[in-house]
């Protein structure tokens, strides 16, 4: 019986972050050229075992791809099971189910993320078939088989937002509210201006559990000064665009036609780019790599669409 399978495409912008000499930050949002030069990076590396990272007691592993069709060349990075997981395997047929085991004692179970760039720019989309590897999860891998640590860099993904969104955040009267969860084992990027609430935030993060959910809230209920509302409208725009929150809610101040001000809860992450796709595999037949990739690049052509109409770029 043929399954129909949907499932959400997400793009982001890559950002190298590299710390100067004197200390500051700079960052550099990825061109066309760098998927190629990364591509090129992860194909050089012969040890297989060298594109293997483990994240939070994790392993990743990854690869380049380039099928004959459709032919884009890609990545895959994702997560290797552990054999301590019991994993196990059943017999649909007999009803026997048995511990699953590979005659290969170094073989094991991966489930991989598709990670396709947008051709013309430094973007990428990414799509999961299965369990879904977060994109801070996939930056990571990149920064250490890549070895940039050492040079004082890392990649970051900022997720897509629609400009009209962000407008509205940037448009406000400013904010008395602000509301994210985050992975508790994802550190904060850092920031630009003098968001040193974030630093707070994050030290608070680094000393605290290093699995779980961490969420955080300022409001200012009726009180508060213009700078505290500018301040909280800042951290929202933070939120939004700084890749490392996974839920975000921010209370607008707004001036309607009639110079009337009112307040606004907004959704931050309903306005982050998702392309919605679906394809259809036999449940009893395996997807395979031509499937997914021809999703991704259905997606692709339709974030094109939209980003010619509303400006992304």
């Amino acid at each position: 019986m043929a399954k129909k399978i949907k499932k959400d495409v997400r793009f982001y912008d890559v950002v190298l972050e590299e710390t100067d000499d004197d200390g500051s930050l700079v960052e550099r949002v990825a061109t066309s050229d760098f998927w190629t030069e990364v591509f090129d990076a992860i194909d050089a590396i012969t040890d297989h075992n060298a594109r293997i990272a483990r994240i939070n007691r994790v392993r990743y592993f990854g690869k380049v791809s380039l099928p004959r069709r459709p032919a884009i060349r890609h990545l895959q990075v994702g997560r290797v099971r552990d054999l301590s997981d019991h994993l196990e395997r059943t017999d649909l047929g007999t009803g026997e189910v048995q511990p699953l085991r590979f005659d290969n004692p170094n073989e094991r179970v991966s489930e991989p993320t598709f990670i396709v760039p947008v051709s013309g720019s430094g973007r990428v989309a990414i799509l999961s078939p299965g369990k879904a590897t977060r994109q801070e999860t996939i930056a990571s891998w990149l920064t250490r088989v890549l070895d940039l640590v050492p040079d004082g860099k890392e990649i970051r993904f900022r997720a897509v937002v629609d400009p009209d969104a962000l407008a509205r955040i940037i448009g406000a009267q400013g904010a008395v509210s602000v509301e994210f969860n985050m992975d508790a084992n994802q550190p904060i990027p850092n920031h630009d201006g003098d968001l040193s609430v974030f630093d707070a935030v994050e030290n608070l993060r680094s000393v605290g559990p290093s699995a779980g959910t961490m969420s955080v809230k300022f409001a200012l209920g009726y009180e508060g000064t213009a700078a505290d509302r500018n301040l909280i409208q800042r951290m929202a725009l933070w939120v939004a665009q700084g890749g490392f929150a996974r839920r975000g809610e921010v209370g607008l101040v707004l001036e309607d036609e009639d110079g009337n001000i009112h307040r606004e809860t907004h959704k931050i992450f309903e306005d982050q780019i998702v392309e919605t796709v679906s394809y259809e595999v036999d449940e009893d037949s395996e997807s395979n790599e031509e499937i997914v990739l021809d999703a991704v690049a259905r997606a692709i052509q339709d974030f094109r669409g939209r980003a010619t109409v509303s400006g992304l770029g």
